[in-house]
């Protein structure tokens, strides 16, 4: 099937993908970045837009791993992952009152508190809170919802992956919600944890919406309040009408394409899904 006759590019419908392809359009010198950032610019209220000079000191994520890889550099040092723990619960309004030595002291209980019997098996490292378990936060903080939200969102904070995250010197993040065909997701997400969800909070409620959850790691954790823009392929914009919406083809017919192999190009014009997303600018 992979043969000159059935070139993938024009009816493949991965988001990673275009979001990759956004990804190296932006990383090359020219004008592509400034581009792309007016575009957001143009979305927004004038005292609301990004700044675009110094743009050859940005930074382009794809994946924003920040608090896993930031943990996973502290290697085997159990202090200051613990010092880190407590650094960013400080920063979370509903959890700043928490203080170290009011968690078990030794490396199996503390495991053991945040993950339940699992945990108290991993004796020698503090486990990423990447790692927690919603049922053993209910347990332990369910007595007070929002309280418990705040922990799940904590631990949610670690494993999270903003599809793509420009950092632009002097000015804010910018976090880039990148889908075609699929809705802005939400947590919880397994059918286990939505149910004490649903016992705490009332049927369907009390959820954290994707978006909502990456401004609270960057506004919150990371002392770096973020700006959301979406970019999808249908005129399915969230439910935040606050966010600026793009659509894949009103970005890429933006971006010059010439200094990328010529798949690029055919992959941006020739591709069935985006040729049928209706350029619709509006918020």
């Amino acid at each position: 099937m992979l043969d000159s006759e059935r070139h993938f590019y024009r009816f493949v419908r991965e988001e990673g993908l275009f979001c990759a392809t956004l990804a190296h359009l932006l990383m090359q010198r020219g004008s592509n970045l400034a581009t792309f950032l007016e575009l957001v610019n143009s979305k927004v209220p004038h005292d609301s837009q990004l700044v675009t000079s110094r743009l050859e000191e940005a930074q382009i994520y794809v994946e924003f791993t920040f608090l896993r890889d930031h943990w996973n550099s502290l290697e085997k040092n159990n202090d200051a992952k613990r010092r880190l723990i407590f650094a960013l619960l400080s920063k979370v309004d509903g959890l700043s009152h928490y203080r170290d030595e009011d968690f078990p002291s030794t490396i199996p209980k503390f495991n053991e508190f945040f993950m339940g019997p699992h945990g108290g098996r991993i004796r020698r490292d503090i486990v990423n809170p990447g790692r927690w378990s919603v049922t053993t936060l209910s347990e332990q903080f369910g007595r007070e919802p929002e309280e418990f939200r705040d922990f799940c969102k904590f631990k949610w904070a670690f494993n999270i992956k903003p599809d793509m995250v420009i950092l632009l010197p002097g000015a804010s993040p910018l976090c880039i919600e990148a889908k075609l065909e699929s809705k802005e997701g939400q947590y919880p997400a397994s059918k286990r944890e939505c149910e004490i969800f649903d016992r705490l909070f009332g049927a369907r409620k009390g959820r954290v919406r994707q978006m909502k959850l990456q401004q609270f790691m960057f506004g919150r954790l990371l002392d770096a309040p973020c700006r959301s823009v979406l970019i999808a392929g249908s005129k399915e914009r969230g439910k935040d009408k606050e966010v600026p919406f793009l659509s894949w083809q009103e970005v890429f017919t933006k971006l010059d394409l010439s200094s990328s192999i010529g798949y690029v190009r055919r992959l941006v014009e020739e591709n069935r899904h985006l040729k049928a997303v209706p350029i619709d600018s509006g918020l």
